[in-house]
């Protein structure tokens, strides 16, 4: 028993030996795999890194380049130009306005006369885009006095009117389809008052967006067109001077007196008028009437008048019966 069982403790030694070495070349070749699996994860994550650092540097220059492009700016100005026919300019303003692709919003004129200038006032929109070749050829049309351009930067306010738009209007679109499958009577009623709501709401926004875009698109400018100031000389001296002085003196008397006796003139023809009407009431209530008596053998005078007659004597002054003075 004993020398046999050795042959089978060798071949069992053996086969033990042999499936050992298998394990250990098995896992050293699986080890290998996963090492190299490993790596190759390991390089395909920093690439994704790097790709993705790429994209994020891109998407910056992509967003910085947009803002750029898509900053809103609203433009105003305000200019005033001397012109010596500021109603002729301002016709030329108009024409020019037309041409530059704008319109006239506002226009007042005033020809004037001679003791004032004339003037004119404009209010014109124009292309943004056209704003500067505008106001440049604005120095063609007389001399530019005072000039005024403002810039309000309104990017955000337009973001945010954006922002709030697209809301309402993913919110509106919902409450339509709640609208239509409602089951009942007061889930219908009150989702169209919160749709009407919301898309009142959506109005007034759009509304707001509308007229921000215009502002954008259109810049507005104010003109004032004056004529020049008359400009003051001196007197002139010497004799001629002088001369010139009293004769402009003489016709602003004479100017003057006109000017006082046609005021008076109504007043003195109603005066006039007047005291003809007092003289002639008087004359007539100082005259007596007729038949009256009289002192001094005037007309009309009696036998009782203290005279005499033939048939008795004449009577004297201390006779006569004291009259009442009226």
């Amino acid at each position: 028993m004993p020398i046999r069982s050795l042959p089978r403790r060798a071949a069992t030694a053996a086969v033990a030996l042999v499936l050992t070495l298998g394990l250990a070349a098995c896992s050293g070749s699986g080890a290998d795999s996963t090492a190299g699996s490993s790596m190759e994860m390991s390089d395909g994550d920093t690439a994704a890194d790097e790709a993705a650092a790429v994209a994020d540097d891109n998407g910056l220059e992509q967003d910085a380049t947009s803002s750029v492009v898509d900053r809103e700016v609203i433009v105003r100005g305000y200019v005033t130009i001397v012109s010596a026919e500021p109603t002729a300019t301002s016709a030329a303003l108009i024409r020019l306005v037309e041409q530059a692709g704008g319109h006239v919003e506002e226009r007042h004129e005033n020809p004037g006369d001679e003791g004032s200038p004339g003037w004119a006032e404009l209010t014109f929109r124009v292309p943004a885009d056209r704003t500067s070749s505008a106001v440049e050829a604005l120095h063609d049309l007389g001399t530019v006095q005072d000039l005024e351009m403002s810039s309000t930067d309104v990017t955000s306010q337009g973001q945010d009117l954006d922002a709030r738009i697209s809301a309402l209007t993913t919110s509106t679109a919902r409450l339509s389809e709640l609208l239509a499958s409602a089951g009942s009577t007061a889930d219908l009623l009150e989702v169209e008052r919160e749709l009407s709501q919301r898309q009142a709401e959506l109005d007034s926004l759009a509304a707001q967006r509308e007229s921000l875009s215009d502002q954008v698109a259109m810049s507005t400018i104010h003109v004032r067109i004056e004529a020049p100031a008359e400009q003051l000389t001196a007197p002139r001296g010497g004799f001629t001077g002088g001369l010139a002085t009293g004769w402009n003196a003489f016709v602003a008397t004479v100017e003057t007196v006109v000017l006082v006796f046609g005021v008076l003139l109504p007043w003195l023809a109603v005066a006039t008028v007047g005291f003809v009407v007092y003289r002639l009431v008087r004359r007539r209530v100082g005259t007596p009437p007729p038949g009256q008596s009289g002192g001094n053998g005037s007309p009309g005078s009696g036998p009782d008048d203290g005279s005499g007659g033939p048939d008795g004597p004449a009577t004297t002054e201390h006779d006569r019966e004291p009259e009442l003075v009226r």
